[in-house]
């Protein structure tokens, strides 16, 4: 075990590891005097630490984990004492309950657990892909249990950082954000969000989780190859990440996108874009939007965590979503050209943007179904896509992932780049979805791009509502669309209240509108439109022909919301969102809404147990789900 490049003694160690294990039982009758108190960052987070909840975590005895100490590893002391209330070592300093401050030497590395603010005093570090040097500035870090944990790794011969606790509202969400999800079995309890773990750690083999480091050694080189300085400021870097689901695909473009947007350096002088343009086009799990969308984001800051706890929302100052489409769970091949009219379109939108703003960077998730495609459409994508740089994550020289684009690369010199998958998280589809809709639902703040989330159930009554009309010549909504199976016309209200909805704004044109009133639905020249016995519009006829109507470039995804109410006799919608909604009221002016409608799948995503479940489970309190084995 080494302390800054020096090897303590066996006696040395020995008394290290026997104060750890003694600290873990200490009761807070004999415990130590408290700490001097941590020195104030020196960006301010008070408004985001508003709220400290302490939380009992309970000790489970591990005595095999407590045989067990690496040499090689400093922080293994750590690990046996649950990392909380540990021993004050020459490489970690205990500054309070809730900050700790660690030193690091070139390669040495530190695996943490939780959400903890990351402020580097001297030195750099890399985490999650993103190259941090010291500064005043800070950087929120979410490390949940059902995820690859990341870890600090130094980067300069002598590293010095800064842990401090940061509450959100996010560790006590109801029955999804409970203890197991940011803590292990084995801690004390502490008023700390996070955990540090160490570098060289396993918990026992017959335990409900088994932690996982994430570790990116094997995606250095590629990652380095798109960080040098000719390929980000030569050129417009625009990636095309491909390859089956569960590989590693977002986490590499998570990390090349954290690396881009902490290591592009402009010449003196010199003025250049901000941020990095990501099209996510896979809509069973978006990086920053909700489930069932494909999404254009334009991301200032680097993203330090799983896609549930990086939710961006259309009102954020910086980092924020450009454009959005739901598709839901429809295939591709039943609604083709459904999904082309909306992909198309935000590749349109990339296209305006970097015509203003050259020199942006563009990283492209592919949709599992484009290796699919035939040639004809691969060529059109081509063309919309101008790549200059293909990652596949798959090896073999027949990838199907690669397929449809290896003979327009080689003609246009596009770089191929295909390395080993690498599967970081095993979480089930439906828990995924409810853990990214759930926090989708929670979060109500995004002031000063620290994002808030009230940990209030949301059928609990506290949250916004708005009430859009229905029903009338100039109704807010303008039809009901139902995806994914076929529910009788004189069912849709029950299909409707309760459930989940996309809201999408239409633009009010002269020419060509939704059918609001009987009368209109009477004329066959638009969609077809009946009204059931309470009013409600639903579309009868086929997606294609609401194409001219809901096309791409007149309509986007507002919000996904819940259908709180229908109030008959005033012809009234009630919808509740945590954030989304405060744009709809603002879109009237010149829009309407379609409120679209995904039937629940089979493997359980896009329902509402989740919302059920949050009023049986208190925050905090486990549900029998948070305890299967993802």
């Amino acid at each position: 075990m080494t302390a800054n490049g020096e090897r303590l003694s066996a006696v040395a160690r020995r008394r290290l590891l026997r104060d750890a294990q003694a600290a873990a039982p200490i009761s807070s009758s004999s415990a130590p005097p408290a700490p001097a108190p941590a020195p104030t960052a020196p960006v301010e987070v008070k408004s985001a630490q508003r709220v400290t909840r302490a939380r009992a975590h309970q000790i489970k005895g591990n005595d095999s984990s407590n045989a067990s100490v690496d040499s090689s590893n400093p922080f293994s002391a750590l690990v046996t004492a649950s990392a909380v209330k540990f021993s004050a070592t020459k490489e970690v300093q205990q500054l309070s309950e809730t900050s700790a401050k660690i030193r690091l030497s070139r390669g040495q590395r530190c695996v943490i657990l939780g959400i903890c603010i990351l402020w580097v005093r001297q030195g750099s570090v890399s985490v999650y892909g993103a190259t941090i040097h010291a500064s005043t500035a800070i950087y929120r870090i979410y490390a949940p249990s059902t995820h690859a944990l990341p870890a600090v790794e130094a980067l300069s011969s002598k590293a010095e950082f800064q842990l401090d606790s940061y509450v959100d509202g996010l560790v006590d969400l109801p029955s999804l954000g409970i203890r197991h999800l940011w803590a292990t079995p084995n801690v004390e309890q502490s008023m700390s969000s996070f955990y540090i773990l160490g570098h060289s750690f396993d918990n026992e083999a017959k335990g409900l989780k088994r932690l996982r480091e994430m570790s990116l050694e094997n995606w250095h080189p590629i990652i380095s190859t798109f960080l040098s300085s000719e390929s980000v400021l030569s050129s417009q870097l625009k990636v095309l990440f491909c390859g089956r689901r569960s590989s590693g695909i977002s986490t590499l473009a998570r990390c090349l996108l954290n690396g881009i947007l902490t290591t592009k350096k402009l010449p003196a002088g010199q003025a250049g874009p901000e941020g990095v343009l990501f099209i996510d086009l896979d809509t069973k799990s978006p990086e920053f939007g909700p489930p069932g969308t494909i999404n254009l984001a334009h991301v200032t800051q680097p993203m330090l965590g799983p896609s549930f706890t990086q939710i961006l929302s259309t009102a954020g100052s910086s980092s924020r979503i450009l454009r959005s489409h739901f598709l839901g769970d429809s295939q591709y091949t039943d609604l083709f050209d459904w999904h082309w009219d909306r992909i198309v379109d935000l590749f349109d939108q990339v296209s305006k943007y970097c015509t203003q703003h050259r020199g942006t960077p563009v990283i492209i998730l592919a949709p599992k179904w484009w290796h699919n495609v035939d040639q004809q459409m691969a060529s059109q994508l081509w063309s919309n896509m101008a790549l200059t740089d293909i990652v596949c994550l798959d090896t073999s020289p027949t990838s199907p992932y690669l397929q449809p684009w290896k003979s327009f690369a080689e003609a246009a010199q596009c770089r191929i780049h295909q390395i080993p998958a690498q599967v970081f998280d095993k979480v089930h589809s439906s828990r995924e979805h409810d853990l990214q809709m759930q926090s989708y639902f929670h979060l109500v703040d995004w002031s000063l791009e620290r994002p808030l989330w009230n940990d209030m159930p949301i059928l609990a009554g506290t949250y916004r509502e708005t009430r859009l009309t229905y029903g009338t010549s100039d109704a807010d909504v303008g039809a009901v669309i139902l995806l994914g199976g076929h529910v009788a016309l004189e069912d849709t209200y029950d299909a409707l209240e309760g459930n989940l909805v996309a809201v999408v704004a239409v633009e009010r044109r002269r020419s060509t509108r939704l059918t609001v009133t009987q009368e209109d639905a009477e004329d066959d020249t638009g969609p077809m439109i009946q009204f059931t016995d309470e009013g409600l519009p639903r579309v009868q006829s086929g997606m294609d022909s609401l194409l001219p109507i809901l096309g791409a470039q007149h309509s986007f995804c507002v919000a996904i919301a819940m259908v709180a109410r229908i109030d008959i006799p005033t012809r009234h919608i009630t919808l509740v969102n945590g954030h989304g909604l405060q744009d709809i009221k603002a879109l009237m002016q010149g829009y309407q809404v379609a409120l679209v409608l995904q039937m629940a799948t089979s493997d359980g995503r896009f329902t509402t147990d989740w919302l059920r479940k949050e009023l049986k489970t208190g925050a905090g309190q486990p549900s029998n789900a948070d305890m299967t084995v993802s």
